[in-house]
């Protein structure tokens, strides 16, 4: 396979893509979700980009196969340590820890789409930037998936997620920032005291992991499409507008491109869209419902957009409509009053 400084071909591309979904390099899969993948190399080539260059990762073929290796259903992080260090080149040996724990955690990154690494002791810590990390010390791969994106109910409280509730409305009724996130781990994450949301948009990334061999559960995965699907809803042509907008501000600002099927994973029905059918992403819909349901409407702009409330909506329009008349109305009468004083003075002299 290509170096790692040169450009990746479609050749290339399918053997990284069967390497990350482990699937056969011709499936139907790769073929029709090929051309939507540049969202994903661009994340890749990035990750390629932090991580120093050594002799364990020098071609695009290394890195498929450490992505085979941490697969393997018996692959403990020690085990893949082990291998490592025999591959390692003579003049790496005194960074050996450094080196191999880089490697580990680029391909990681690129199988889970979480940053890893870290010193905690625990599975899970944060980022410098606020991210959630992944710290792989024990159990296999598969182990660490199953523990850190498990099913998640602990918040017992019932709501409704009527069609208003979207994307562009957190936004536009709740003043909750929209911040679009490379890390599934952080997916729905309520940031800044709950005035920012991320959502997880490389939805070819997730359709590329609904098969069977995936190292993410398919549950998971379907699941987390179809909170793309009811914040996202795909034949809303505000979202479509609204979406367009944000990818042409990352572009602006040399970010890492919008995923465009991320609001093409279609719309839910009405019983698609009850809270007790998100097992996975249960709590944080929960808490970002009650933020949009509890946000308050901060400005003329934001009153107008807000029809959460319908009755209460007419009722202060009807209420705003009353008083700029009895206002305009009440000026044209002292205005009138006015002249005719202006009038009256002016004709007795």
């Amino acid at each position: 396979m290509d170096s790692l400084d040169s450009p990746l071909s479609t050749k290339v591309k399918r053997q990284i893509l069967a390497g990350i979904f482990n699937c056969e390099i011709d499936s139907l899969a790769i073929s029709e979700l090929l051309s939507f993948s540049n969202n994903y190399f661009a994340y890749y080539t990035k990750s390629l980009e932090s991580c120093r260059t050594n002799s364990l990762i020098s071609s695009h073929r290394d890195i498929v196969s450490l992505l085979a290796s941490v697969q393997k259903p018996d692959a403990t992080r020690t085990s893949i340590e082990e291998l490592l260090r025999k591959r390692l080149a003579d003049d790496e040996k005194d960074e050996a820890e450094e080196i191999i724990d880089d490697t580990i955690d680029l391909t990681l990154r690129l199988l889970l789409m979480v940053p890893t690494g870290g010193y905690s002791t625990a599975s899970r810590s944060i980022t410098l930037s606020g991210g959630t990390k992944f710290n792989w010390k024990g159990g296999t791969v598969q182990e660490l998936v199953q523990r850190e994106f498990g099913l998640q109910n602990s918040i017992k409280e019932p709501i409704k997620l009527e069609k208003i509730f979207n994307a562009r409305n957190l936004e536009r009724i709740a003043g909750v920032e929209v911040r679009w996130t490379c890390n599934l781990a952080d997916h729905l994450r309520m940031r800044d005291d709950d005035k920012a949301v991320e959502i997880f948009h490389y939805a070819t990334y997730l359709k590329l992991h609904q098969n069977e061999r995936s190292i993410l559960p398919k549950p998971f995965v379907d699941e987390t499409l179809r909170t793309l699907a009811l914040l996202l809803p795909e034949h809303d042509k505000n979202i479509e507008t609204w979406f367009l907008k944000h990818e042409t501000k990352l572009q602006k600002r040399r970010k890492l491109p919008l995923d465009p099927l991320a609001r093409e994973c279609g719309q839910l029905k009405v019983e698609e869209r009850q809270i007790d059918q998100f097992h996975y992403w249960h709590d944080r819909l929960v808490i970002l419902k009650q933020v949009f349901d509890e946000a308050e409407p901060r400005n003329i702009k934001q009153w107008w957009r807000d029809r959460r409330r319908r009755v209460q909506w007419y009722t202060f329009w009807v209420a705003a409509i009353v008083l700029a008349l009895t206002i305009f109305f009440g000026t044209v009468q002292s205005v009138e009053g006015a002249m005719q004083v202006w009038l009256a003075m002016k004709g007795s002299k």
